[in-house]
């Protein structure tokens, strides 16, 4: 068993919101300088960052794992974690003809460029990806499961792009274990588990708020029994 000092939202330089400083080197630099060993990209409504990153993270020794943060129709925001890349990005072709065909404007939005692992941009990405998927909360979470991803319901207590601002309440059928939150539960909400992380846009960001993650090995199955607190795993918040 070992703890894992883990930030599972980070932004690469493919969100327009992420600044163009978040190459993959830098990415993984930050981690390493703020001793976070376990790490997702969760580009807006996009994959396509994750397979780059995951190779810099491999050739640091960091741990890894595939994600997203998909917006729904609701304009709730959900991360989705994936242990395989090939999933990731299978559930990511699927989600695309879903996300509007509204052009980005690089300057009222920021850039959405894919780049190489030094840094190199190798293309732009021409739709705009801060937009809501033609997908309800309910249909979004199927999805991700779908495709054998991890569904955790992003800053579930922020006033934008939160569940309990947009919905007012989890829906009947929407159960999740692990749900990310800056601040403690409430108590409608004690059997889920508060997970943390520093949703950085700056390499300087990175690991600004964490999870400790008490677990046997890096796996969606982990995360889910170390949230559950079985046989001595265990999720615990660090904020800054």
């Amino acid at each position: 068993m070992r703890t894992f000092s883990a930030d599972l939202h980070i932004h690469t330089c493919l969100s327009p919101c992420g600044s163009l400083r978040m190459s993959p080197r830098a990415i993984i630099q930050s981690a390493i300088d703020r001793g976070v060993d376990l790490l997702a990209v969760t580009d807006h409504n996009t994959a396509a960052m994750v397979e780059v990153v995951s190779h810099a993270a491999a050739a640091a020794g960091l741990d890894f794992l595939y994600g997203m943060e998909l917006q729904t129709r609701e304009e709730v925001h959900v991360l989705a974690y994936f242990d395989r890349a090939t999933d990731c990005l299978s559930c990511a072709e699927a989600i695309y003809p879903l996300l509007p065909d509204v052009p980005n404007v690089p300057d009222a939005f920021g850039d959405q460029v894919v780049v190489s692992l030094d840094g190199t941009i190798l293309r732009t990405e021409p739709k705009l990806l801060v937009n809501s998927l033609d997908l309800s909360f309910s249909e979004t979470l199927a999805c991700i499961r779908r495709f054998g991803g991890l569904p955790v319901p992003a800053h579930i207590d922020r006033a934008a792009y939160g569940v309990l601002a947009q919905l007012g309440m989890f829906p009947e059928d929407t159960a999740c274990q692990l749900v990310e939150s800056d601040a403690d539960l409430p108590p409608t909400l004690r059997e889920m588990t508060r997970m943390c992380s520093s949703d950085a846009h700056y390499p300087e960001d990175i690991g600004a708020a964490r999870t400790h993650f008490r677990m046997e090995s890096v796996s969606i199955v982990e995360l889910e029994r170390a949230a559950r607190g079985e046989a001595g795993r265990f999720a615990r918040c660090q904020c800054e």
